[in-house]
């Protein structure tokens, strides 16, 4: 009876796998497409980019803006449009797991690997809203699938050339692919299997494939001062304290929420009792800590050293899925099943947040999470038909979200919107274009910032006071109402003084029109 039932288990986990990840992709369409929750200023700002095709962008390289515009080219501009691709990629990403996990134990791991994957918290919310993080994982899974396969001798030149080709797109969406290559050098390092796979003519072809296709981005960033180079080590913030021990109290509880909390646990706990085995051949756990303990290691580096947002882990956590799927299937399956609950619950949780109407999130007292994906078409129409009455020529805001908020919402208007320049140049994608010429005679500057008012005043003749567009958010747990509040003057006579540091230490301490503290009932006031 054993011997008749045992070839008939791996289909049942690859039966399952299918009906497991099919069933997810589902829900999570659903779930964009019928989610109240307007864009969030990274989005906004990633379809401003799909309106024309580049082979970069300020601050990401271009796989994103070029996923969003074939997304509303096929389906038109809506919030769930450019949001659509998230749920596929991550379903793709995780069927990249399965396979990987199948090919180096068997197809329960790869079960077990794809669903660890599929149902970490950070890949629950990331099949929401769309994210570079969330373009780069299925050519990261590829890239690990691919690899294992020439190290086994199983890939010939045909899966030399699609490593290379993922490479080259993980790269083009986001430069934390880098960290594949130090896994794929660590890999060389303790494992001749890969170093045989790699130093080879077919490792040759995958690497020209990789440059060649990356090539005519660096060559955009050539030609465009390194904009998307120098954001990216901008994002490093390694000019401050360069100490911050505390911090990795932050990171350790950000990859709770990153890996889950049982997942991520139990990745240390296999970590402190993995014992590796010397020799020429690494096992696929040695192998697969390449492309894991590098990127944990170094964000856990920089968290000390400055700062770190706990995406900036997200590439460990494939192999990670793998790792932990392999040592625990070979036993007992009580910690992923355990592991796999609680990371199920978590996401029935999230996709229930994000299909909540704005009334039930502010009796769960959820408001203050969701502000930043709520009003912004009604601040734009607010905002807009307030520039109409006044005659405006443009529109002026201080804030970067607040400007491609504004920007997606008002994706129809006919006055130009404006991105306030603080500093002597641009410092982000939404300052590119300069207040000058006619559309600067009279402007509607929309403030979102008490604070940097009195400087907005330094840069006009004439700068009085037009009223406010006040839209409410919600409420906060303390039951202080939230609002988004732009401050509205009309600016005439722009001259702008040089952007000096005594310009700028002139109006330190100073606002303007700054809200009154809320004396909340919760508080006694």
């Amino acid at each position: 009876m054993t011997n008749l039932t045992a070839p008939a288990r791996p289909q049942i986990f690859e039966r399952l796998t299918l009906a497991a990840l099919g069933l997810l992709l589902i829900l999570r369409i659903i779930a964009v497409i019928i989610s109240p929750l307007e864009l969030y200023a990274d989005e906004a700002q990633y379809w401003r980019w799909g309106q024309a095709l580049e082979w970069g962008y300020y601050s990401k390289p271009p796989m994103i803006a070029w996923v969003i515009h074939l997304t509303t080219a096929l389906f038109g501009i809506h919030e769930w449009s450019v949001r659509l691709a998230a749920p596929l990629l991550h379903t793709a990403a995780a069927g990249l797991i399965f396979l990987t996990g199948r090919t180096m134990l068997d197809a329960r791991a790869g079960f077990f690997a794809a669903l660890l994957y599929a149902l970490m918290p950070s890949v629950v919310l990331s099949s929401n809203v769309l994210s570079t993080d969330g373009v780069l994982m299925p050519f990261w899974c590829a890239g690990l699938y691919l690899l294992w396969r020439l190290r086994s001798g199983e890939g010939r030149w045909a899966s030399a050339a699609l490593l290379g080709g993922v490479i080259g797109a993980g790269m083009l969406s986001k430069y934390a692919m880098l960290y594949f290559l130090i896994g794929l050098a660590l890999a060389c390092l303790i494992d001749a299997p890969t170093r045989r796979a790699i130093l080879t003519p077919r490792g040759l072809l995958a690497g020209v494939i990789a440059a060649l296709i990356v090539a005519p981005h660096f060559a955009w960033n050539a030609a465009n001062d390194f904009a998307t180079v120098s954001h990216t080590v901008d994002n490093a913030n390694l000019g401050g304290d360069l100490f911050n021990p505390e911090n990795a109290l932050t990171w350790f509880a950000d990859q709770l929420g990153m890996f889950g909390p049982v997942s991520f646990l139990a990745l240390l706990a296999g970590l402190f009792l993995y014992r590796s085995r010397r020799g020429e051949e690494a096992s696929p756990e040695r192998w697969l800590l390449c492309f894991i303990l590098p990127v944990l290691i170094f964000i856990l580096g920089q968290a000390v050293l400055s700062r770190a947002h706990a995406n900036w882990t997200a590439t460990a956590y494939p192999g990670a899925a793998l790792l932990v799927a392999i040592w625990f299937s070979r036993g007992t399956a009580l910690t992923l099943w355990a592991s796999l609950g609680l990371n199920l619950l978590v996401a029935g949780l999230f996709m229930a947040m994000t299909m909540l109407p704005p009334a039930s999130t502010t009796d769960l007292g959820l408001d203050n999470a969701m502000k930043r994906t709520r009003g912004w078409e009604a601040s734009a129409q607010q905002v807009f038909a307030e520039a109409e009455r006044l005659g405006a020529t443009a529109v002026l805001v201080d804030e970067r979200e607040a400007w491609h908020g504004l920007d997606f919402y008002a994706r129809d208007r006919k006055l130009p919107l404006i991105s306030w320049r603080r500093y002597a140049g641009p410092k982000s994608f939404s300052e590119r274009q300069p207040l000058e010429g006619a559309i600067a005679e009279r402007v509607l500057i929309a403030s979102v910032h008490a604070d940097l008012r009195p400087r907005l005043r330094s840069d006009f003749a004439s700068f009085e006071p037009a009223g406010q567009v006040r839209i409410d958010l919600g409420k906060r747990g303390n039951g202080c109402p939230i609002s988004r509040v732009f401050q509205l003057y009309i600016g005439e006579g722009y001259n702008p003084p040089e952007r000096t540091r005594e310009w700028e230490n002139q109006f330190i301490g100073e606002m303007e029109f700054p809200e009154p503290p809320c004396l909340s009932a919760a508080y006694g006031g």
